[in-house]
């Protein structure tokens, strides 16, 4: 079967590989249909390397997967033909942060396409049927929205977001886009900031308000969630956060990029939180994604065939989009 395979830095070819064995106890088999193009499959495209994860041997990309499952192990009471998304990311189960309920912070995690691990932009894969959820109603290309959402969820969750209070989230690429529909689901007024004026025209046609980056204002928001990675719109962000607010960091940006002023994280009382992909947040986008499908096509308009993707990823034609869905 054919699989996008990254060799070495901006050398992906699409390959042919082993289908699958018949799913082992407990697992499922899944017709892959559709794969949204990540900011870290494009990191190791062009670096080869995202902080201490390293590409140093072969690696299928492709994380947020939505398919068809076509044959179930023993012990798994999902029906063929069901339509799923996938969690990529399957712990050892056994290691503090996993008891804990934290098992996006296991040591051990096997998470699709970081190295050396396999992602799914291949036709079948086989995947543990506990990270395998059913998205009855949807497709499998807006099923493939819930691996990107849950972050967005993940750091809402983390924000502890209240019914009217305000959110500022920095960056309107995919993430923070599904990260205002995800604090929008919780009542907050939100406000995305990006300096790319397609985006928050984009953000503006989801029913957003909008922010110029480094506009002057009074501190007055209650969280501020960076989904930019960029050191200089988190310095602003805490700039506008009120006191007692808090700052959520998801954006992965260069180690060091991001400078926070401690003194004043002190005297009003800020608190500052990373989020680190998300546990337990599928079952909640899935069924966000079904409550607001009237957005969905701003996100699965764009599709390529899987052949197409070693050009998309040369000329970066993907950046034209809000979202770049591989279709196999």
């Amino acid at each position: 079967m054919k699989a996008a395979v990254l060799r070495a830095v901006e050398d992906l070819v699409i390959d042919d590989i082993p289908a699958p064995e018949a799913p082992a106890p407990g697992w499922v088999q899944v017709a892959v249909r559709a794969v949204g193009i990540c900011g870290s499959d494009v990191h190791y495209y062009q670096e080869g390397a995202i902080g201490s994860f390293v590409l140093r041997q072969p690696m299928i990309l492709g994380h947020e997967v939505g398919g068809v499952i076509t044959a179930v192990g023993e012990g798994v009471d999902l029906p063929v033909g069901t339509v799923v998304a996938l969690e990529p990311g399957i712990p050892c189960g056994k290691c503090p942060q996993c008891r804990q309920g934290r098992y996006n912070l296991c040591p051990d995690v096997q998470f699709f396409a970081t190295p050396p691990v396999d992602g799914a932009m291949t036709e079948r894969v086989n995947h543990p049927a506990a990270f395998t959820y059913p998205a009855n109603g949807l497709t499998p290309e807006e099923a493939s929205l819930a691996e990107p959402l849950s972050v967005g969820i993940a750091a809402v969750g983390k924000a502890a977001l209240h019914l009217g209070e305000r959110a500022l989230i920095l960056g309107a690429g995919p993430v923070g886009l599904l990260t205002a529909l995800a604090a929008d689901a919780e009542g907050a007024v939100v406000t995305l900031c990006d300096v790319q004026v397609d985006r928050l025209t984009v953000a503006e046609q989801l029913g957003f308000s909008t922010l110029v980056f480094d506009a002057q204002r009074d501190a007055a928001y209650d969280a501020v969630i960076d989904c930019s990675g960029s050191g200089q719109a988190v310095a602003w962000g805490q700039r506008v956060v009120r006191p007692g607010g808090r700052i959520i960091l998801v954006g992965m940006g260069a180690a060091g990029a991001v400078q926070l002023d401690g003194l004043d994280l002190c005297l009003r009382e800020v608190s500052v939180r990373g989020v680190f992909r998300y546990a337990n947040t599928f079952p909640a986008a899935i069924e966000l994604l079904r409550r607001r499908r009237d957005v969905l096509p701003v996100f699965t308009g764009h599709r390529i065939a899987l052949a197409e993707l070693p050009e998309c990823l040369r000329t970066g034609s993907f950046r034209s989009h809000v979202k770049t869905l591989v279709i196999l």
